[in-house]
């Protein structure tokens, strides 16, 4: 018995010390920077901060801005991504927090005075730090994914998107149904550079299609309490339900419920789906729901930039498509 101690304890020590060497021998090796490069991001990084107002402390903390958009793409984006769909991914969180960075006469973030930006990611981004990060990803992944997000961001560092010589509002989602929507068909206002396009190879999304089945007296009770004067059968109140308008991108614009004439997007909201390209069938004393994709679908769709670096295209390449009429160029102080 104590000969086999022995070998548990030797055992062990080599699990300890053996195995982590070798997965970190085991991660794809950073670019070696040359001279130029690595001044230009020290100098980028040495430069320009950013203060972020983390909402689980109600603190602001001031951080370099290449470090920051580190902590952005962890949160935003699957690790396991492309590196040049990580890298378009990096370049719209850069232009997020450049439009409104204080240095650059941004206007900083509105809930929170005094911060440029919050880690909220129904206002502006979220952000994790590296200890999230490595409880999101766990120690044999942390090591291999932070390095490819650091290789992204670095190699981007200082680029933004323009147009008209203007940072964008660089809005993305999830995964899309096969194209992207006009920003007029989700809020009211015409964005030049929000434009449909094609947005095909998602079809392995995980959120391509979704599924909810909702007891019928909840939707009905749901309708009636977001429209009080709305008249619907409240047995069958499917058999009540047309499309009216369908936006250029595939989605539900307006539709027909009972009396009522309602948006799609106000729908997707009513009962939390992930989509507005959806269908609705009878399920027994349920409506079940089908849906399309995930997210607003305005902008850059993630999956569908993965799908495209996939394929050989590059960050600007990926950035051009989802964003008409843009340029990528590197951002300035005013």
């Amino acid at each position: 018995m104590k000969g086999a101690g022995y070998y548990i304890i030797f055992f062990m020590i080599l699990i300890i010390i053996v195995v982590p060497a070798g997965v970190v021998r085991g991660c794809k090796p950073i670019r070696p920077q040359s001279p130029g490069e690595s001044e230009r991001i020290k100098q980028a990084a040495d430069s320009e901060t950013i203060s972020l107002y983390i909402n689980s402390t109600g603190k602001i903390e001031h951080l370099l801005l290449e470090e920051y958009v580190k902590g952005v793409v962890a949160a935003e984006m699957p690790a396991s991504f492309n590196i040049e769909a990580i890298k378009a991914q990096a370049v719209a969180a850069r232009t997020y927090a450049y439009k409104r960075w204080r240095a650059a006469s941004g206007k900083g973030c509105s809930l929170h005075p005094g911060a440029d930006i919050c880690d909220d990611p129904t206002h502006c981004q979220a952000w994790i730090t590296k200890s999230e990060m490595l409880k999101k990803w766990g120690i044999f992944s942390y090591y291999h994914y932070y390095s490819k997000i650091n290789q992204a961001v670095n190699a981007t560092a200082g680029m933004i998107i323009l147009y008209q010589n203007e940072p964008i509002d660089p809005l993305f989602f999830s995964t899309s149904n096969g194209k992207t929507e006009n920003s007029e068909d989700v809020w009211e206002n015409r964005v030049p550079y929000l434009r449909s396009v094609e947005s095909p190879g998602e079809e392995n999304s995980p959120h391509f299609v979704s599924v909810k089945e909702i007891p019928v007296d909840l939707v009905v009770s749901r309708l009636k309490e977001k429209w009080p004067d709305i008249v619907i059968d409240s047995k069958n109140p499917e058999r009540q339900w047309k499309v009216i308008e369908f936006s250029a991108g595939g989605r539900i614009k307006t539709m027909q419920m009972g009396n009522k004439v309602i948006k799609g997007t106000e729908f997707r909201q009513l009962f939390e789906l992930k989509s507005t390209d959806f269908k609705w069938e009878r399920s027994g004393k349920n409506i079940k729901i089908t849906c399309k994709g995930f997210g607003h679908g305005v902008g850059m769709s993630q999956y569908g930039a993965n799908a495209m670096a996939k394929t050989g295209a590059n960050y600007i390449d990926i950035i051009k498509h989802y964003y008409s009429g843009v340029e990528v160029r590197k951002m300035q102080k005013k």
